[in-house]
Parts: structure tokens; sequence; C-alpha cells
């Protein structure tokens, strides 16, 4: 099992990496549109936000677990007025190769949460039950990492498959329909154009002509919801799709032609400023997590 402790050190989409993290904060906390190389098990725990994945915003409350896949950005957004309140969640980083490693028998712990990722199930209300099982064994696998003792990594394993089982579970009985909203109808239409057409040229002035409407009220309205410019999402989008095509094959000097950038030196300072690294160096660090 590979652990990371320090903020520096970035796991990659092919990393064997599982990571258990609880926190509470006494406010909201403003964390940006972000992408992740893994998934992300989400508990909430308790506080009043909201939490949106592409163009779906979910209202989370006591017993909801979120299912973030890798590449899809996500990001906190404030539920009331009063940021100030008791926040708390755990949370759980896990890669594919990490959950494939655990396949046995004929049976995977992955196909039902790939499924829930291509269908956009986000969100699953928990029975009581499961919920207090998955978070007792997130909640060890999250202490374990400050302590050593006899058989930790054993056991870690067997908390990941009770985690992660029971989730699939639930994944498999859920029919129910969730407290979710999209984004605003006026620019409804503008996000999904966005997130189908950000190989092309794409500006605020574009959109706003395209869709009728003044770009300073397509501005705010888009920042209202988002906390995000729209030069800001769009860029996200580009970057978190060219990571993933970066990790399917396609070679750096040529993935910003497949994602909007007419220019490789404009695609390289996006990415470096958003990844802290190359699109270079992130294959190279990709590279070297393959088995020789």
């Amino acid at each position: 099992m590979r652990y990371i402790f320090r903020e520096t050190e970035h796991p990659t989409a092919i990393d064997y990496y599982c990571e258990a993290t609880q926190t509470t904060q006494d406010h909201f906390p403003r964390i940006p549109a972000h992408t992740h190389n893994y998934y992300e098990v989400y508990i909430f725990l308790n506080g009043y936000v909201k939490i949106a994945i592409e163009d779906q915003i979910y209202n989370v409350k006591y017993g909801d677990i979120m299912l973030i896949p890798p590449y899809r950005i996500h990001q906190l957004l404030p539920a009331s007025d009063n940021t100030k309140f008791e926040y708390r969640r755990i949370y759980m980083y896990i890669t594919e190769p990490c959950l494939s490693s655990f396949d046995f028998n004929g049976q995977s712990l992955l196909p039902l949460i790939q499924q829930a990722a291509q269908d956009k199930r986000y969100l699953f209300h928990i029975p009581k039950e499961d919920f207090e099982q998955i978070y007792q064994a997130m909640y060890l696998l999250f202490r374990s990492k400050k302590t050593d003792y006899y058989g930790k990594e054993m056991l870690n394993r067997s908390r990941i498959i009770e985690i992660i089982t029971l989730l699939n579970k639930n994944i498999q009985l859920d029919t129910e329909s969730h407290d979710m909203t999209h984004i605003t109808p006026a620019i409804d239409d503008v996000f999904t154009y966005i997130n189908h057409h950000y190989q092309e040229p794409l500006s605020l002035d574009f959109l706003a002509n395209r869709f009728f409407l003044n770009k300073y009220t397509l501005s705010k309205l888009f920042k209202e919801q988002l906390q995000l410019t729209v030069h800001e999402y769009i860029t996200l989008k580009r970057i978190s799709t060219a990571k993933l095509l970066i990790k399917e094959g396609t070679p750096p000097s040529k993935v910003h032609l497949e994602v909007g950038y007419s220019n490789y030196s404009t695609f390289f300072r996006a990415f470096k400023k958003l990844e802290n690294s190359s699109p270079e160096q992130f294959l190279a660090q990709i590279k070297n997590e393959l088995p020789q």
C-alpha cells in the first residue's frame, strides 16, 4: 500500500495508491474547483455545503456518500450565507490499480464504480448500518497512517475491501432520485456547450453571442453559480481532459490540439499553472510508476 503524507507528493493515476483523511473546520473552506487522477469516496458528516460535479450540484446531508471519478471537475459550494459552522468530512482517494489489486476468483471491485461514473451517478444515500460500517472502516484506515503495528497492511486491505464492497452494494441497489439541481437555466446551455465543445475556440464574447446573453450577465451568473470565471472553467476542462489523454497514450507535444489549444506554448503555461508540473513531467511521472 502506498501512503502519501506530504503535500509535495502527487500520486499519478496508475500508482498503487490509497489514502484516507478526516478533517474538521469551523468555517466554510475555500477550495477551488479541481480534478484528481484517482477516485474520491467522500463522506459528509456535518455542515452546510453543496458539492458541484461538472453541471450537477448536490445538497448533501448526513448519511450521504459521494463517489467522484478521476478527471471529473468538482468543488465545494456554500449552502448557507452563514460561513461560521463546523464542517466535518472524511474522504478516501484510491486509484484503479489499487482497486484492481483486490480482484479474486472472478470478483472485482471496479465494474460497478466504473458504471456509476459512466452514468454520472455521484451521490448515494446509504442506510444507517452500511453507512456506519463504511465510516468506521475509513476512519480506521485514516488513523493507521500515524501508527505502526503488526498486520497493519493486511488490515488496511480488508478495510478497503469493506468500504468499496458496501459502496458497490448500494450503487447496485440505488434507484432513487436525489437532491440535485442543475446550473441556473440561463447558463445551463452555456455550460453544456463548453463540456461538448472544449476542443473548439471558445471565449466569453463567443459564448455570450451564441446564447444571446450580455457577456457581463453571463460572467456574473457563471461566477455566482460555480465560483469560477468562464475562462477558468474552460481551462480546467481542457487540462483535465489533456491529463486523461496523456495517460491513455497521446504525446504531450500533440495533446494540445485535441483539447482546444492552437499552440503548445499556451497549453504548456496553462497546464503548468494548474498542475505545478509540465505535460512532459506529468508523463514522466506516469512512466516512472509503470512496472519494469
